[in-house]
């Protein structure tokens, strides 16, 4: 009886980010895992956010869509959840995951993102979850692509098939230097459905995107046109920082 206990309710744990040793209990939510120190720096996303993009408003809203999502017609909005937000923190852990090789961070964060579409998205009924691609060229420098990364951990946790439902078919360079004018433009058609996505039946499902960052959601838009011209149902994303 003591082992059982202490399986379920262990003694101590660790921060999911720096390892420094805690108190959590096993069904602990998320925010519970991290450490003070690097919770602070974290900034969980909470309410009131706006109903598209997940942006957390510093004060309550006169509306419930930010003022960046206004500008985007209604059929082109793909609605984003995020845990946190993208502080100067949370971009040097996105760093050291997608460019100094500490793949082992796709762990606790995609945990954190899954928690998030569970909630969020509990009435969505979510049937796919598929990943920002990155172009060949991009992925044979780095190694690895870290939505799929992402991906991977979010679908185990939801228990939904991740599916390579699209690719990138130009390269279109660094995203984060430019303005929300120059991606948009360096964008545009460079994301294609995979050649073998059209066996998946994607006609009428709900369709899951993930990656690291939303930052204009020009990214994920553009993921979203292929699989509505496909049939898709719905599309919506989760990301780890707003």
């Amino acid at each position: 009886m003591k082992e059982w206990w202490s399986f379920l309710f262990p003694p101590s744990s660790a921060c999911w980010f720096c390892g420094t040793p805690m108190q959590a209990r096993l069904f602990a939510p998320p925010e519970k895992r991290f450490c003070p120190v690097c919770l602070e720096a974290l900034q969980p996303i909470r309410e009131p956010i706006c109903q598209v993009c997940g942006r957390g408003f510093d004060k309550a809203p006169s509306a419930d869509v930010c003022f960046d999502c206004v500008r985007i017609a209604e059929e082109e909005r793909v609605m984003n959840r995020s845990p946190v937000a993208y502080t100067q923190q949370v971009a040097a852990w996105v760093r050291l995951f997608k460019y100094r090789g500490k793949e082992g961070l796709a762990t606790p964060m995609g945990r954190w993102m899954a928690e998030v579409a569970r909630v969020h998205y509990a009435r969505e009924n979510i049937s796919l979850v598929t990943f920002v691609p990155l172009h060949e060229e991009r992925l044979i420098q780095r190694g690895f692509n870290q939505a799929e990364k992402l991906a991977d951990e979010v679908g185990r946790r939801l228990r939904l098939p991740v599916c390579p439902l699209l690719v990138r078919n130009k390269d279109t360079a660094y995203q984060s230097k430019r303005t929300r004018e120059e991606r948009l433009s360096a964008l545009g058609g460079s994301v294609i459905l995979a050649d073998g996505a059209w066996k998946r039946q994607l006609a009428n499902q709900v369709v899951l995107i993930v990656d690291d960052v939303y930052t204009t959601g020009a990214t994920v838009r553009e993921c979203a046109k292929p699989l509505r011209q496909a049939g898709v149902k719905k599309v919506c994303s989760v990301t780890f920082a707003r």
